[in-house]
């Protein structure tokens, strides 16, 4: 009997369990934020796959069926996200819109162009890398978690802690990149990328960043020239590669330059990881 109690018990426990909040992101790196602050309590899903080129992405049938199951939608507000919006709200009408990106300090974006345009001209220049900075990754954190407070006060405390917690571990990481970039000479702050996808990190920690991409494009030959130019300047040995563009050309730069060239994704789940492999190839490339 009391076997058969506790199953009863158990049963009625998962049967009137509070439902996890379903919640859509565009990109991994977000859905990271959102799973470390709400736990066990919401299921994420992703809208744009790691590997995918979110500049030129449509969205699969079942990436819409997924995105029609959402209760909130965590928004960035960037251009390419409201470019997406009439296609995701057009399965899910209802679904509630929460902007993570608001105390957010906006850049503009390195001069390329993409395949989407929007009516938007100056949400289409913003750069929409933000989660590439532990800060930004802090603010956009603070404000995942006041939604999540807002729409499920009964987690709120767990929430919070989470937020804590997450908030910790990325000051920590800010404070290795202060530590480390400030230990680098004026001429020593350059590094290649082939997608300019580090605008905010460069900015927050006073590194500069150089994309191999021109107008979203490989180089030309005179283009390639100048990079060859500025890469010696800035004695640059490392060329970061992302899975989500061509190698070619930025093998070609780091032949060139007699450069090691370090894979690096910008759209990981965990791009605490990846940021610190490029901290790490600089650091060590300046040695």
């Amino acid at each position: 009997m009391r076997l058969l109690s506790f199953w009863i018990l158990a049963c009625a426990a998962f049967l009137f369990a509070e439902p996890k909040l379903s919640v859509a992101v565009t990109l991994a790196p977000y859905a990271k934020i959102v799973q470390e602050i709400a736990g066990e309590n919401a299921n994420v899903v992703t809208l744009v796959p790691p590997s995918a080129n979110p500049h030129v992405f449509e969205p699969k049938p079942n990436t819409l069926r997924a995105f029609s199951k959402a209760s909130l939608y965590f928004s960035d507000g960037s251009g390419l996200d409201k470019a997406w919006r009439p296609r995701f709200q057009g399965v899910n009408p209802n679904i509630r819109i929460v902007d993570i990106s608001q105390g957010v300090s906006w850049m503009k974006e390195e001069a390329h162009e993409h395949e989407h345009h929007h009516e938007d001209s100056e949400d289409e220049d913003l750069d929409p890398h933000i989660w590439n900075s532990p800060r930004m990754a802090i603010v956009i954190a603070a404000n995942v978690c006041s939604a999540l407070v807002e729409v499920d006060a009964v987690n709120a405390g767990v929430y919070r802690t989470n937020l804590e917690r997450f908030t910790q571990r990325l000051s920590d990481l800010d404070k290795k990149f202060i530590e480390t970039t400030k230990a680098l000479s004026e001429d020593r702050r350059t590094f290649i990328v082939f997608h300019p996808s580090y605008g905010y990190l460069s900015r927050d920690y006073g590194l500069k960043q150089i994309a191999v991409e021109m107008h979203g494009k490989e180089p030309k030959p005179r283009d390639m020239k100048k990079l060859v130019h500025t890469a010696k300047e800035h004695h640059v040995k490392t060329v970061f590669v992302q899975p989500q563009f061509s190698r070619r050309a930025a093998e070609s730069l780091s032949r060139e330059i007699q450069a090691k060239i370090v894979s690096i994704d910008p759209l990981a789940y965990d791009f605490e990881t990846e940021l610190l492999t490029l901290l790490n190839a600089i650091a060590e490339e300046k040695k």
